[in-house]
């Protein structure tokens, strides 16, 4: 991995954290109910924005390394932005309770309606071919 490379995957995960923080904060504030609202909109909106830009870019999961843009947008900046290791706590946290009705509703909907955001987002995407490719020789330049 290059210094490039790293710097790269370092940006782009900060950018995505500070946009999850300030999702988690803005979404916070309005609702303060027990499920999870703002962990949730973020796992599925980040599912969708993989599907989409792993489409428009043709970007493969098992080559996600070998790009620059992979780095900074798969890697980094989804990877910082998505809360999966907080939706795993949360899940923890509310079987450690005893409320498995939210421990459950909790990891199906977020499992379900991810799939299927990455689905849509890949669907939403596949028309765009021609102007990503368009897009990633102008960046490369």
């Amino acid at each position: 991995m290059s210094i490039r490379t790293f710097l790269l995957v370092f940006a782009g995960g900060a950018a995505g954290s500070v946009l999850r923080w300030w999702t988690g904060v803005a979404l916070g504030h309005r609702y303060q109910g027990r499920f999870p609202l703002a962990t949730f909109l973020i796992n599925v909106s980040g599912a969708f924005l993989i599907g989409a830009l792993s489409t428009l870019f043709s970007i493969e999961w098992y080559h996600r390394h070998e790009s620059d843009l992979a780095a900074v947008i798969i890697t980094g900046f989804l990877g910082g932005y998505t809360t999966f290791s907080s939706f795993s706590l949360i899940s923890f946290v509310a079987a450690r309770h005893g409320a498995l009705a939210d421990l459950w509703l909790n990891i199906g909907l977020s499992h379900i309606l991810c799939l299927i955001s990455v689905w849509v987002g890949a669907i939403v995407a596949a028309p765009f071919p021609h102007a990503s490719r368009a897009l990633l020789r102008a960046l490369r330049k």
